[in-house]
């Protein structure tokens, strides 16, 4: 089932998470333990590729671009189990990889899959890798990144930070709840998880967060998730709603809601009073923002589907919002730990297209924004281009709006979290939580 989802993922682009849901709610007998092993292998090849094929290049006496997509993520996810799983014994490694690889159209695989994992067995002590003199390959091999990109962030951060950084996207990243105060306290919350998981606290910056550790089940299946009472959402995330300090009775626009966990946070902030239309051009999200609505009791949420791109989304009768939130698509750096598969799915290319599209959203939302109303742009992203420079680019075309220091609608621990020029910017290395940027623009009147 790990090998299915990896070739589906590398062929149709679509999120992993989502393959392993569809596909595990397909096999609703599989046990919790063997889903654990599955996102494990999953997750564990998509952290460590770039490892995995500098290690299969060591032994396999074929080019691995010659080898079919079959065959190379075959011996991708026998070396990760080789090198990063003590609990599986070598034997059953090897067999199972072989059995996959007799199982397709090309059963003398077998033999060559067998022969490089009984060979890198064998040879794993005497594996050598880049040092630390050559930076680019260092980390782009021990730290598994595409050498691009750790180019990239060299120039921007240095080898520390840098080195950091590629640590951190390694590091399985926390698991963050956000309580939803219409039903319940955090505190009462955190009391009724205390016997559900072996560690339960409070979250230092948000104050409505919790970290959980090792769950007994699935949040998602747990009782207290099917009620309602809280929200998965990493702790970086949670303050973007509290940037816009949005206020009950007024009318907010969500321009990019993707499956709507900011926008229950709006709601659940207004105190379920005014509307919230959230707009995102997928279908599918917009029915997943509407259920979780549901849940979660935000009866203030509408959906809409479109793309916030067209300058004709909306009637040019219809009225003003009084805030505007733009969670932007962005490349996703600071996200890199919960997706690994961004750092195979980005290019050097990306930043530049992705901030012609941001400035556009900037420009149509400018427009729909009433006098004197707040717009907050974020993005989960470390990139400057797309972060900085895009504000400062809107700002230079639009000098009716002001930039506005984010610290006075942050509690007192979150101000840490903000930069000279009055940005909001997480760092993974040293918060342990996702890489968010924001900014909050005021309107003039």
């Amino acid at each position: 089932m790990a090998l299915e989802v990896l070739l589906s993922w590398h062929r149709t682009g679509t999120y992993p998470d989502q393959i392993l849901r569809d596909l595990l709610d397909k096999n609703p007998r599989i046990t919790s333990a063997d889903r654990a092993l599955i996102f494990q292998l999953v997750y564990g090849v998509l952290r460590w590729q770039g490892k995995l094929d500098w290690v299969l290049k060591q032994f396999s006496q074929r080019p691995l671009d010659k080898l079919s997509l079959k065959t190379l993520f075959i011996l991708r996810l026998g070396v990760f189990q080789l090198l990063f799983l003590s609990r599986i014994p070598v034997s059953a490694a090897v067999n199972e990889s072989v059995k996959l690889a007799k199982s397709g159209r090309a059963p003398w695989t077998a033999n060559f899959v067998n022969a490089v994992l009984r060979s890198l067995d064998r040879g794993k002590a005497n594996l050598s890798f880049p040092p630390r003199e050559d930076p680019v390959s260092y980390l782009a091999v021990n730290f598994s990144h595409p050498a691009w990109l750790v180019e990239h962030w060299l120039e921007l951060f240095g080898l520390e930070k840098t080195e950091a950084l590629c640590r951190a996207n390694n590091q399985i990243p926390p698991l963050f709840i956000r309580v939803n105060t219409l039903k319940i306290s955090r505190q009462q919350l955190l009391e009724r998880f205390l016997p559900k998981a072996l560690r339960v606290e409070t979250t230092f910056f948000s104050p409505e967060g919790i970290r959980i550790e090792e769950p007994e089940r699935p949040l998602v299946q747990d009782a207290l998730y099917q009620q309602g009472m809280f929200q998965i959402q990493d702790e970086a995330s949670q303050m973007i709603a509290l940037l816009i300090d949005p206020q009950p009775g007024e009318r907010i626009l969500d321009l990019c809601a993707g499956a709507g966990g900011k926008a229950s946070h709006l709601a659940q902030l207004m105190n379920n009073q005014g509307s919230i239309l959230a707009v995102d051009f997928h279908p599918k999200k917009i029915k997943a923002l509407l259920e979780n609505a549901r849940r979660l009791g935000d009866t203030i949420i509408q959906g809409m589907v479109g793309d916030g791109l067209k300058e004709d989304l909306f009637p040019k009768t219809t009225m003003p919002f009084d805030r505007i939130l733009i969670d932007a698509p962005c490349s996703g750096w600071g996200v890199i730990g919960r997706n690994p598969d961004l750092k195979w799915r980005l290019g050097p290319e990306d930043s530049k297209r992705l901030a012609r599209m941001q400035n556009k959203f900037l420009q149509n939302a400018a427009v729909w924004l009433k006098p004197k109303g707040i717009l907050v742009y974020c993005t989960c992203t470390l990139s400057r281009e797309e972060n900085q420079d895009v504000i400062q680019n809107f700002l230079n075309g639009h000098p009716e709006f002001l930039l506005e220091d984010v610290s006075p609608f942050l509690p007192g621990p979150a101000r840490k979290l903000i930069d000279a020029q009055g940005f909001f910017q997480t760092w993974p290395p040293a918060h342990r939580m996702d890489g968010f940027f924001a900014a909050r623009l005021k309107k003039a009147s």
